[in-house]
């Protein structure tokens, strides 16, 4: 009796821990959280979180794969890569390669997946109501994929073309010296990105082969997490998540983990060198160190950094310019493995600062020592915590697919009471931990990379092909390094004086749109309390609209120095307001300039004071006018660098809006003098027309205030200027307008912009319409099946108010000549099948473009930003998505077939041609450029000919 009692007792204890073991912890939530958050666990092992979110338009979808490119082979170098392609491209339930493409985009959708070093992440958002079927589609990549052969072999040219898009990208090929100097046994020191080469078939074995094997090796359902965020309840949400991702096949698989250190023993320290296409100079300092995930509640790395990374009074970066030797620095965890970490400090130098790369070594290091023995501070440490605290306590939800993303990721890291917090959260403070980490940042530990167009080097990286160069650090340095001289100058920050106080609520009254609260001659505030996100959080933002802006390429420059000294004067105090929550842009545009103060409203007030007397009476620092004036010239020169179709966008808007070359920029920039600026910055406050907008968690009479004070200090004198909208290039009927440009990378590029005829809403939401309906099937032709190139798309461009098309590819392997020609047969068989398409794909189209212009604002700038843009198109009835979604419900099939026909006839080519042409061929493309352009400009816009 005693032994069945016994064994009854024990069947008990075990059905009360299995139950127990499927009960998820509750989430912790902020107190203002709306949304409704449930964990779960599949029976065949896949953990998920679903989130009801009844103010979200769509809902998005993120599953996150716990294996990435540290799980390639060695002799298949970008597998795990080229495998997230092939998911994309047919499943057994829905063999078309552009099915699911397809049904995403013409459901206001976006779609897109990236591999990562340890996960493989697949994301998109949809209509809500298009979810069960969107979700069923999503959910066959990880039951049955096709790995159809035709694409297996089309889509190793998509990877191929994606490597070398980015072969003149410094970021990408610093990224990959810095491989050569790791342990070669450990994963992370290899090629990820994949290539024609690696991804061929071999003597024994087919890529295709390969793939599968992999699939089947790692994408398993115990090694992935799923985040599913939308308005449905959340009941509904668990039960699609069940019923499409329960047939996921549970492989058992263990994810790789690397077991060899990152550096070998003896590596450390040394000196790395990098040459650069851009003119740069930057030192890194980098430092491996023990794991740290498993300290994710202290977050030690974080600490440091944030102190290291400190920008005000005292402060490294302070200190370098003060004596000219650096523009920038940033101090964070580089690296973040199971095993092993890296902590970096960036330090962007002047030309002085190139000169003494071991002076400035050994002030961070005197730093680093000032840190040991005064940084490890309790009170800066609940100072951190307390802002951690304040922002998830009124942090704002999002978009959708940010939020499942994060989400998807975080499953495999915290707990999952955590999930949303663990960012936020900071644990009890652990100075002996601090310590630790500290004492890993020592020269002996140190890599040194330098990085620059003028280094020695005497090596090669074969991937990309960048000069650089690996040797020990002699000892001298190292002793200079280790007894560094204790700099007075240097000390740990002070407490932070922008930490919001009062984070209550003002009273206020509710209103549907701004209202002008406040006018003055050739000033008007427009105001809107907010009665939706309920944030003591707000936005203040003002532009002062001047007949001088764009004038000539030397007022434009003027404008962007004015705004960079005002900005680099402020950046003490600016530092300690954005570690606040408070953020301040000010910047120079075509029609003037503007400031948006952004966070918690607070100290908004006490910032603004700052901002306006630093715009009022700049310091005009020689030094300092240098060293902005330098770097702003390189920013212009390594414009040049930028990828072909970026640099054909630039081209675009020079034409369209008549915005200067670069060129045109670096000639006026030379002459430029102190003198110059001190002379003409007061140009931009008067005449001006001053805007001011201000939203969110300001009474009206604090607003009005500060819209009071605004006018007081840049607009004393009152001209009775009124701004004028800017003039958009008119493009002519008939045959198409070219443009070519030279650039040094292989690739070539064509961008063709199709222009409408007016500025109509109707005539913007026809164009809109199109665009729906032209993006996949452009995606499709151009990239999946014919294979240009990486870079393809067709988009909506509106330019100001004029609706237009943009369609672009940058292709390794095909001329300008033939994507053009390419382009206009695509639009040619696009006009048949909208004119056989039936009305309810037609429909279909409409609501998806519908769904997209009344979107939802997910956060209170959001709904500023949008607001901000009716001030600037002068429409104070604030309902152009009300009007323009009234539109989109009226074109109807002929006017879309007209509209076409009108796109078709307003051309304008602009195209580079990289290494796809003969030299002879490429030089009298670019000398016979069509002089009506040019002609255009002078007369429309009155821009004078280069």
């Amino acid at each position: 009796m005693i032994q069945l009692r016994r064994a009854s007792i024990l069947v008990s204890l075990i059905l009360f821990l299995v139950a127990a073991a499927t009960v998820r912890a509750e989430i912790i939530t902020s107190p203002l959280e709306a949304r409704q958050f449930k964990a779960l666990t599949l029976p065949n092992g896949l953990e998920a979180v679903v989130v009801s979110d009844p103010r979200a338009d769509k809902t998005a979808v993120s599953l996150n794969v716990d294996v990435g490119s540290n799980a390639n082979p060695e002799q298949r170098p970008g597998l795990a890569h080229f495998l997230e392609h092939m998911l994309f491209l047919g499943t057994e339930k829905y063999p078309e390669a552009d099915s699911y493409q397809h049904f995403i985009s013409s459901h206001g959708g976006s779609h897109n997946a990236f591999t990562a070093y340890e996960d493989t992440n697949y994301f998109f958002d949809v209509e809500a109501s298009a979810l069960p079927q969107a979700i069923d589609r999503f959910a066959q990549f990880f039951i049955a994929p096709l790995f159809t052969p035709e694409y297996v072999d089309r889509e190793r040219h998509a990877v191929h073309s994606e490597y070398q898009a980015k072969l003149r990208d410094d970021g990408r090929r610093m990224h990959e010296v810095a491989k050569q100097v790791m342990n070669p046994e450990h994963h992370y020191s290899r090629f990820m990105v994949g290539s024609l080469d690696t991804l061929s078939d071999a003597d024994d074995s087919t890529i295709r082969d390969e793939l599968i094997r992999f699939y089947e090796r790692y994408y398993s359902a115990n090694l992935m997490t799923l985040a599913v965020v939308g308005p449905q309840p959340v009941e509904e949400l668990e039960t699609l998540v069940r019923s499409h991702f329960s047939s996921i096949e549970n492989r058992a698989a263990t994810p790789y983990t690397d077991t060899v250190p990152l550096y070998p023993d003896d590596r450390l320290p040394a000196q790395l060198n990098i040459q650069t296409l851009r003119e740069t100079r930057t030192l890194s300092l980098s430092f491996p160190v023990p794991a740290t995930r498993s300290h994710w509640e202290q977050k030690p790395l974080y600490y440091i950094g944030s102190l290291i990374g400190y920008e005000g009074e005292g402060s490294l970066l302070e200190f370098f310019k003060q004596k000219g030797l650096a523009r920038g620095l940033s101090a964070y965890p580089a690296m973040d493995l199971p095993g092993q970490a890296m902590f970096r400090i960036d330090i962007e130098l002047t030309e002085a600062g190139w000169d003494e790369i071991d002076a400035i070594t050994s002030w961070t290091f005197s730093f680093i020592e000032t840190l040991r023995q005064q940084g490890v501070d309790p009170a800066l440490y609940n100072e951190e915590r307390k802002l951690a605290e304040i922002q998830f306590r009124f942090a704002q939800p999002g978009q959708p697919t940010h939020t499942a993303m994060r989400l998807s990721q975080a499953l495999k890291r915290y707990p999952t009471e955590y999930l949303l917090k663990a960012d936020y959260h900071l644990g009890e403070f652990d100075a002996q931990l601090i310590q630790a980490y500290l004492n890993r940042l020592t020269p002996d530990n140190l890599l040194l990379t330098l990085a620059g167009q003028d280094v020695q080097t005497d090596q090669i990286e074969p991937r990309y092909e960048t000069a650089y160069s690996l040797t020990p650090i002699q000892p001298s340095r190292l002793l200079y390094w280790q007894h560094p001289p204790v700099e007075a100058a240097l000390h740990v920050r002070a407490s932070n004086p922008f930490i919001p106080e009062q984070l209550e609520l003002v009273e206020s009254e509710p209103m549907e749109t701004p209202i002008a609260a406040w006018a003055k001659p050739g000033a008007v505030l427009w105001y809107l309390s907010d009665q939706t996100f309920k944030r003591p959080k707000a936005d203040f933002y003002f532009t002062l609209l001047s007949p001088v802006a764009n004038q000539s390429p030397r007022h434009a420059l003027l404008a962007e120095l004015y705004t960079r000294m005002v900005k680099d004067q402020l950046n003490t105090t600016l530092y300690d307001a954005s570690l606040a929550g408070l953020s301040v842009d000010l910047y120079p545009h075509l029609r003037g300039i503007s400031l948006k103060l952004s966070g918690f409203s607070d100290r908004q007030p006490v910032l603004l004071t700052a901002v306006l007397e630093a715009m009022k009476s700049p310091d005009m620092n020689t030094r300092r006018f240098a060293r902005i004036k330098r770097q702003l010239r390189e920013q212009i020169e390594n414009s040049r660098q930028d990828k072909p179709y970026e640099q054909g966008f630039s081209h675009l808007y020079q034409h369209l809006l008549g915005t200067w070359s670069t060129e045109q920029k670096l000639s006026a920039l030379e002459d430029l003098t102190l003198d110059d600026l001190a002379g003409s910055y007061h140009q931009w406050l008067k005449p001006a027309e001053l805007r001011l907008f201000a939203h969110g968690n300001l009474s009206r009479e604090t607003a009005t205030a500060m819209a009071a004070q605004t006018r007081e200090q840049l607009q004393p004198d009152v001209m009775g200027w009124q701004a004028e909208k800017p003039h958009i290039l008119t493009l002519p009927t008939g045959e198409p307008l070219i443009d070519s440009f030279a650039t040094q990378h292989s690739d070539a590029s064509a961008l063709l912009y199709l222009q409408t005829p007016n500025d109509s809403l109707r005539t913007r939401a026809g164009v809109a319409l199109l665009s729906e309906m032209l993006s996949t099937p452009f995606y499709s032709t151009l990239r999946t099946e014919k294979q240009y190139g990486y870079i393809v798309f067709a988009r909506f461009m509106p330019v100001r108010e004029r609706a237009g098309l943009a369609l672009v590819v940058q292709s390794p392997s095909t001329d300008p000549y033939t994507l053009a020609y390419e382009y206009n047969s695509f639009l040619e068989r696009m006009s048949g099948m909208i004119a056989e398409m039936d009305d309810a794909m037609l429909e279909r189209y409409r609501q998806s473009l519908l769904a997209r212009i009344n979107q939802r604002d997910t956060s209170l700038t959001d709904r500023t930003n949008r607001l901000w843009r009716e001030l600037d198109r002068d429409n104070i009835e604030f309902d152009t998505r009300a009007r323009l979604s009234e539109a989109a419900q009226q074109v109807d099939r002929d006017e879309l077939l007209s509209l076409l026909d009108k796109l078709l006839s307003r051309q304008l080519l602009i195209r580079s041609f990289g290494e796809t042409v003969e030299a002879e061929v490429k030089e009298q493309a670019l000398s016979d450029d069509d002089a009506r352009l040019a002609q255009l400009k002078r007369d429309q816009l009155g821009i004078p000919a280069q």
